[in-house]
């Protein structure tokens, strides 16, 4: 079911977005040797640039620009998509300047270019600036004083198609569709996208639907929030053979090359339909100019009317962005999956009970998974749990706002430890990590720099991990800070 959340944070999540992107331009601090006379020149020649570009100018105050709040707010209400930065630097032989193009929420870069101007050393390069003084009179204008001032010349000019392409792209998202048959048609607008796998297609922010189009199928209409500068994620399974199988294999990053009994299918994200049962010898391979490095050889056990699912997070950083290592779970009337990955959301009030996502099923090696809880100012209300899970033994972590409690599955019922943090761990959050090692087959747990548990390592299978929360005590918005996985041995 989808659910459009509004965001207290994030004003760029949007029901419908600009056509045109709204541009706010920071001011440039000049050095000293640059007079206001000189300053108004360069803004003069580099404003000729963007009068070929399509914008509408969010016009912010200078003051504004001074404090982080007021300006969030001014943003916010002028509804501007991207910000311009510009600095200057200046040399023997003249002046730079570069200009990044940044997200107006979240600072990340669209883009960026420079161009520079530079001092005259001889009579081919003089520029002249001239300022004409004007007298207007009831019937007539008498010029009065006509002035000549020798100014720099341009030396180097920025490619004005690839600025345009930075600034069109602010109010984009990128669309990744993919289907349990190469075959499915993807259309949006009622124009074909192509077929799937379809990969970072640029569709508008805002609220978009998506048509999937399988031949002997009914069309399927899915709705997706896009929120502009992020990757946007669907997945659809076609109902198949169910005599067949399927399976999905990924990777955090993308890009391990899949071979399949020894016979290469393709890079992950992989997904294959259509198999038969059985056991496929499964190679995950980092290709290079020197050859292939091996990061993952296995069995992949494919069943009839089942999907086969794997992962290795081998650099996993912020796990919590990668919608597709997710596998949302829990009531009618919640969602698991926003714009930016994990971002919980209620339609209603939801019963009792844990609502939330669990990841793929990932493999197992000696590796740390970290995270961090909210701070107390920002935890607010509700409470959620990581928990890790192994063949028969989960370990997790239930924080609320003021302490952690520690559980494991199976146990008698108790709780195996309750925590209140350290004043210091407010001013830097609250971390945690579990620590797996198969060699030595213990499992520890942190909690900051201290160690709360340790046991052995459950032998065999696949590991998982839940990110939760409860019904009654609801975590809204974005259940951690920062979630990854650092496996030993991969690079």
């Amino acid at each position: 079911m989808f659910i459009y959340r509004e965001s207290e944070t994030d004003f760029r999540v949007r029901k419908s977005g600009h056509e045109i992107p709204v541009v706010a331009f920071s001011p440039i601090e000049y050095p000293k040797s640059v007079d206001n006379k000189l300053a108004s020149y360069f803004e003069q020649e580099i404003g000729l640039i963007w009068k070929d570009i399509k914008y509408a100018n969010a016009r912010i105050s200078k003051d504004a620009w001074k404090n982080k709040e007021t300006l969030t707010d001014e943003l916010k209400k002028k509804e501007a998509d991207i910000i311009v930065f510009g600095t200057i630097s200046e040399s023997n032989s003249g002046w730079s300047f570069k200009f990044e193009i940044k997200d107006s929420v979240d600072d990340s870069k669209f883009g960026d270019f420079e161009l520079s101007f530079k001092k005259p050393v001889s009579t081919e390069e003089v520029g002249n600036w001239t300022q004409a003084i004007f007298w207007k009179a009831s019937d007539r204008i008498i010029s009065l004083e006509t002035k000549q001032t020798t100014v720099p010349v341009w030396d180097r000019k920025p490619d004005l198609s690839r600025i345009k392409e930075i600034v069109n792209s602010s109010v984009k998202g990128l669309l990744n569709v993919r289907a349990s048959s190469s075959d499915t048609e993807i259309l949006w607008k009622g124009k074909s996208l192509g077929s799937a796998p379809l990969l970072d297609i640029p569709v508008s922010e805002g609220i978009q639907e998506i048509q999937l189009v399988l031949k002997g199928k009914k069309p399927i209409t899915k709705t997706i929030q896009v929120r502009a500068g992020k990757k946007n994620y669907l997945f659809h399974e076609w109902e198949e053979d169910k005599t067949l199988g399927a399976a999905k294999v990924i990777s955090v990053p993308n890009g391990l090359s899949v071979s399949i009994d020894g016979y290469k299918q393709g890079e992950t994200p992989f997904y294959r339909s259509n198999l038969t049962p059985g056991a496929y010898q499964l190679e995950l391979l980092k290709e290079n100019a020197d050859g292939a490095y091996v990061y993952y050889e296995g069995v992949l056990d494919v069943k009839p009317d089942k999907v086969a699912e794997l992962a290795l997070p081998y650099t996993g950083q912020d796990l919590l962005s990668e919608s597709e290592f997710w596998k949302p779970s829990g009531e009618i009337g919640f969602s698991a999956i926003g714009p930016k990955g994990l971002e919980f959301a209620k339609k209603k009030n939801l019963p009792n009970g844990w609502n939330g996502a669990y990841s793929l099923p990932f493999i197992p090696e000696e590796m740390d998974l970290e995270g961090y809880f909210l701070l107390p100012v920002d935890h607010k209300e509700g409470s959620v749990a990581v928990t890790f899970h192994f063949q028969g033994l989960s370990l997790g972590i239930e924080a609320g706002k003021e302490k952690v409690s520690i559980f494991q599955f199976p146990s008698d019922g108790k709780t195996l430890g309750t925590y209140k943090y350290k004043d210091v761990d407010k001013d830097v959050g609250r971390p945690f990590s579990f620590k797996a090692d198969p060699k030595t087959k213990k499992l520890s747990l942190y909690l900051g720099q201290d160690k709360v548990w340790e046991g052995n390592l459950p032998v065999g299978g696949l590991w998982t991990i839940s990110v939760l929360t409860r019904g009654e005590e609801f975590r809204e918005k974005a259940p951690l800070k920062d979630l990854k996985i650092l496996y030993k041995g991969y690079k």
